[in-house]
């Protein structure tokens, strides 16, 4: 597989396109409902840009990178190719067996476009309908990350929601921590050697064995005193929740 065209111009469709430029594949067209989007990821990936699907060219692989809730109306407008979509919670499935080759490509990683990363580090899984195709796009993937693993579907969305909790979640507790210090003319740089050390220990540790805190402790003392503190009902009501949860898993 050495022509591919990217349906989606966002964060994902982006990384992942530039990734597959350096190793030389040829990225022939970049849709997006929104053709200055298109325009925008087409002259990095030296592709043409398109916004009607009626005129994607014969390639060997689709990409899929849109948003879930719009997987399915894009599959209704495309002919029989090989084709994968990036979403981690999407079942393969939703290709119905209209395609000869199908699959997913998931690339566990948050994504933003101003934002650099090694792709090389990034895990890829992948699923497909067949063998054949299998061993085609476990290569393509080798050719960009080190981390390739075959992954079924109710696997993959087990991880999607992980991936929430760990990372998408975990970055809004960090936005509750900056509001917390923002009302107290606090910078919320002096939180980051805390959350660096959190993660360093994550590489060789079990996170239930690195828990610490309060709730760790069952020190009920200090949780009261910080619910009386959150002026904010809502992340009150999360800080309970959480600390609950804590002392559960480690009755």
């Amino acid at each position: 597989m050495k022509s591919i065209s990217i349906i989606g111009s966002g964060n994902v469709a982006t990384h992942l396109g530039i990734a597959l430029k350096n190793k030389n594949y040829q990225i022939k067209q970049v849709f997006s409902r929104t053709i200055k989007n298109a325009n925008i990821l087409a002259q990095i990936l030296d592709a043409e840009a398109i916004n009607n699907l009626l005129k994607l060219r014969t390639v060997d692989l689709i990409i899929i990178s849109v948003k879930d809730s719009e997987i399915t109306k894009i599959i209704r407008k495309i002919s029989n190719s090989p084709i994968v979509h990036t979403s981690g919670s999407v079942d393969i499935k939703i290709f119905d067996n209209k395609f000869k080759q199908y699959g997913i490509f998931y690339p566990v990683q948050t994504f933003n476009k101003d934002i650099k990363l090694d792709f090389s580090n990034i895990p890829i899984c992948i699923e497909t309908n067949n063998k054949e195709f299998e061993i085609k796009l476990r290569k393509l993937a080798n050719s960009i990350s080190s981390k390739v693993i075959y992954m079924k579907s109710e696997q993959r969305k087990q991880l999607h929601i992980a991936a929430v909790f760990s990372a998408n979640f975990s970055n809004h507790m960090f936005l509750i921590a900056e509001n917390i210090l923002n009302n107290s003319d606090i910078r919320f740089s002096i939180l980051l050697p805390l959350i660096q050390q959190t993660i360093k220990k994550l590489e060789k540790n079990k996170a239930k064995d690195i828990q610490t805190g309060p709730a760790k402790r069952n020190d009920t003392s200090i949780i009261k005193d910080h619910l009386s503190n959150i002026k904010d009902k809502d992340i009150r009501e999360i800080y309970h929740k959480i600390s609950e949860n804590i002392i559960k898993e480690h009755e």
